[in-house]
């Protein structure tokens, strides 16, 4: 988690958790204070393996310490540049809930998670932390790849100005706002994004289709200073219209919206912002609309 913060550089490093540090630290300027978390959600079976006398709770604090001096090896080259750092290792089934609980007690501004490739059954089970978090976290949410950042990032925004949220100050306004703020601390180029899947047999032309959201699409970036050249109408299921032109553009983050629907919706019908986390290689930035309401409550 990460609460205002700004532009730093780290020491170059490998793994996919110091990736995510240092695109998180890329992104604002001066210090503030990180969290760095390691949340644990493992059930053994030692007492069948091992038996009754096993110490569960003495071998649960030994994997925790080992937890917490692996946090504080990425901690001290952060604190050596001379930022405020807190590191924590939890014990916790599921995962995700104490997450949203720490984004509560820390008041973070930004959640950085690494970003893992799920299938749809994974997905219909409610077994993975970014899945949930999703949907249940309060704050932006940073999925990261591997995929590195150029030093001009650009950086795709998925809208749906057809979408009943759109209005002046609503969802898609939001998105674009945010994309175009985190291109100028990185020095980044904005492009937007809207996918229409037309089904032939809705009684609708194509055509006509195509000149609606084209039409509401040119209404949407009336509001804003984006040339016509950044700004994408594709034909396409959303997560390969986005997948599509991210790869056109060479794109380095995708900024998407997530909203709160019913969660049979989403296991049955599916949830875009989930398919394209799978799709794309680029890093994808998770917002909220401002009237969102975890189902994650503090405690």
């Amino acid at each position: 988690a990460w609460r205002r913060d700004q532009k730093n550089r780290l020491p170059r490093r490998t793994g996919a958790e110091m990736a995510a540090f240092r695109k998180a630290m890329a992104s604002r300027k001066p210090l503030a204070t990180y969290l760095l978390m390691a949340t644990i959600g493992v059930v053994f079976a030692v007492q069948q393996l091992f038996g009754p006398h096993v110490d569960l709770p003495r071998l649960r604090e030994e994997y925790l310490a080992e937890r917490r001096q692996m946090l504080e090896g990425l901690a001290e080259p952060l604190r050596e540049q001379g930022l405020q750092v807190e590191t924590e290792a939890f014990w916790a089934h599921p995962s995700f809930e104490t997450i949203v609980e720490e984004v509560y007690r820390f008041e973070a501004d930004l959640v950085v998670l690494h970003a893992r490739r799920h299938g749809a059954m994974s997905r219909m089970f409610l077994t993975n932390d970014d899945w949930q978090l999703v949907r249940c976290c309060p704050v932006p949410l940073l999925l990261v790849k591997e995929k590195a950042w150029h030093a001009s990032p650009k950086i795709l925004v998925g809208v749906d100005p057809v979408h009943h949220r759109h209005k002046p100050g609503g969802l898609d306004h939001k998105l674009i706002g945010v994309g175009q703020e985190l291109a100028k601390l990185v020095d980044g180029e904005v492009h937007a994004v809207h996918s229409f899947n037309q089904i032939p047999l809705s009684g609708t032309y194509l055509k006509d289709a195509e000149v609606q959201h084209e039409a509401a699409m040119a209404g949407l970036m009336a509001d804003f200073d984006l040339p016509a050249e950044r700004q994408h109408v594709i034909d396409e299921a959303a997560e390969f219209a986005i997948s599509k032109v991210e790869h056109d553009i060479d794109a380095n983050i995708v900024v998407m919206g997530a909203i709160s629907r019913s969660l049979i919706a989403d296991v049955f019908i599916g949830n875009t912002t989930e398919r394209v986390v799978d799709q794309v290689e680029s890093d994808v930035l998770v917002i909220k609309p401002d009237d969102f309401v975890s189902p994650i409550q503090p405690s």
